[in-house]
């Protein structure tokens, strides 16, 4: 009788989940309004010379005002909404924190079906309500690499554009009209704000702070450089892409190296669970010990931990700095 309540539990729990993967899907469509509105206020601004426009960063943390007010004041909040930023999902704080507490709650719950163990039910939960926020950990550093991957032709397209005779924020509107996103939004990020009154030294720092990426950060200090020196700036970009290429290819030198070393990681975190699955399919009377007995809950437990801290140990050791 149990089986029932448990399996109603699972399902409510992966409908959240698919719930939350819809409802954080990328900005894109809900950013093409607001790009449409910008557009217009500059170009009013630019023939009415009295009017003036002012570009507005609302933080928004929950769609409550008065806990919106209360989330701005924490720092850990204030990180998660950064983090959220970079990795463009259209999802507030409070909402994902809310995701993430209805699926600990389901996983809770669904476990407390088949086990009595408050410590057993109180893992599952944090791992089932800490997925969410992984999803978004991933995300943003699925879009990390991307950018990093697109920079090297970003910064190609600009050193072309200034040895056409094109100024220093024509080439940021080049990349932002010609390249592949992500890279496009952030870079017209930068050519706005930069456009609307902020000094090209702010925007590009806030480029950095959106994007906080060794290589980008090498190219704007650079940048930033060449403006109060002097010098050929085309050539320093051209330079720049030639670099970030060559250490593009170190590192994938490093990983044929080191896939080994990652194989081997999966393979020895995967294997006790398709054991585990095959177990119970084959004698479930067994394996219902490890969920009933309090001893065998202990060995689930410590299987775990010992499981993530040998994941985690694996990938310290074949992560090769460049």
């Amino acid at each position: 009788m149990l089986l029932i309540p448990f399996i109603v539990f699972v399902t409510c729990l992966l409908l959240t989940y698919a719930l939350f993967l819809f409802t954080s899907r990328g900005s894109d469509k809900k950013r093409a309004p607001l790009n449409e509105r910008l557009a217009e206020a500059i170009r009013s601004s630019a023939h009415s010379g009295d009017a003036e426009v002012q570009l507005a960063r609302e933080e928004l943390l929950s769609e409550i005002p008065w806990l919106n007010r209360s989330l701005v004041k924490l720092e850990l909040v204030s990180k998660l909404k950064r983090m959220i930023d970079q990795a463009d999902v259209n999802i507030t704080v409070m909402r994902l924190l809310l995701f993430s507490a209805m699926a600990g709650v389901l996983a809770f719950l669904a476990v407390s079906m088949v086990s009595q163990s408050y410590l057993l039910m109180s893992v599952f939960g944090f791992i089932a309500g800490s997925l969410p926020i992984l999803h978004v950990i991933g995300k943003r550093k699925k879009r990390m690499k991307r950018f990093l991957q697109l920079l090297p032709d970003a910064l190609d397209l600009m050193s072309r554009g200034l040895s056409a005779g094109h100024a220093f924020t024509e080439a940021l509107h080049m990349v932002a009209a010609e390249m592949p996103e992500p890279i496009a939004t952030e870079f017209r990020k930068t050519y706005e704000e930069q456009n609307l009154g902020l000094s090209l030294k702010l925007a590009l720092e806030n480029l950095v702070h959106r994007m906080p990426l060794l290589d980008l950060r090498m190219c704007i200090t650079a940048i930033l450089i060449q403006r109060e020196t002097g010098g050929n700036l085309s050539e320093i970009l051209d330079n720049l892409a030639h670099v970030v290429r060559e250490r593009f290819k170190i590192l994938r030198q490093a990983r044929v190296h080191t896939a080994h070393g990652r194989f081997t990681g999966y393979v020895l975190l995967g294997l006790p669970a398709f054991l585990a699955v095959a177990l119970s399919y084959i004698n479930p009377d067994l394996m219902g010990l490890l969920f009933r007995e309090r001893i065998g809950q202990m060995m689930l437990i410590t299987a775990m931990v010992l499981q993530a801290v040998g994941y985690v140990w694996i990938r310290k050791v074949i992560k090769i700095e460049v």
